[in-house]
């Protein structure tokens, strides 16, 4: 007959069952929002470019679409001209989209406005107040934010994209569930923020998607994850 084990064993057992798990735990769950991440901003990223596709078809040239003057970010034209670009040459290609319009970030719901990976306020760029406006779309349980840039005064050529990958829920946070994507109206591509061809993606880790940046440039860690082949590496300041 085998010998039972004591209390003072069992305890012993379980506390060290305890301590692996807490040792172990942390980084599945780390694992784990990674990998949801990594899911989420490819599809909306996929989503995003498909539909511009779709409009190249019917549009023909990007660089073309759409003409306009006085499209200075921010101003009553701009916001027409953004307006006019989504719901023309982007929403129809978006099968269940919802266009929410010009709406703040409390008017959308939200609690906290957007921070840097840090943790800290926004140094520059929208989204850092709740009562900052954007463009909304929505769509399967991400918010799309996007923002008509004017290159020449004259063509709506830079659109900016950027995609809250589990919509009014936290963190909040630009590089953990808030990223960014360009899309050139010169060339129909859609790239990662801060996109420059002379640009290694460390180059990027390096000088906007770290804890020691601020500003927006945080939204640059959509390009450190595409350059990784969609992939949140070790280094990657989670």
């Amino acid at each position: 007959m085998k010998k039972a084990f004591t209390l003072a064993e069992v305890l012993i057992t379980l506390g060290i069952i305890g301590i692996v798990a807490a040792m172990t735990l942390p980084s599945l769950i780390a694992n784990y929002q990674k990998k949801v991440t990594v899911n989420r901003l490819k599809q909306a990223y996929s989503m995003i470019n498909q539909a511009l596709l779709l409009a190249q078809k019917d549009y023909d040239e990007p660089k073309y679409w759409y003409s306009g003057t006085g499209l200075n970010v921010g101003t009553p034209e701009e916001q027409t001209s953004s307006k006019k670009w989504i719901e023309t040459y982007f929403i129809p290609y978006l099968k269940g989209a919802k266009f929410h319009g010009r709406k703040s970030l409390k008017e959308m719901g939200y609690k906290t406005p957007y921070v840097a990976l840090n943790g800290k306020p926004i140094s520059n760029g929208n989204l850092t107040k709740l009562s900052d406006c954007a463009n909304f779309i929505e769509l399967n349980n991400s918010i799309l934010l996007t923002v008509g840039y004017d290159n020449n005064a004259t063509l709506l050529t830079d659109i900016l994209f950027r995609v809250d990958i589990n919509g009014r829920q936290k963190p909040n946070m630009y590089g953990r569930d808030m990223f960014a994507f360009h899309y050139f109206a010169k060339n129909g591509k859609l790239v990662y923020f801060a996109y420059n061809p002379k640009y290694t993606r460390d180059d990027l880790l390096n000088k906007y998607c770290s804890k020691s940046v601020t500003n927006n440039g945080n939204l640059a860690c959509s390009g450190v994850i595409m350059l990784d082949g969609w992939e949140i590496k070790d280094d990657y300041p989670w």
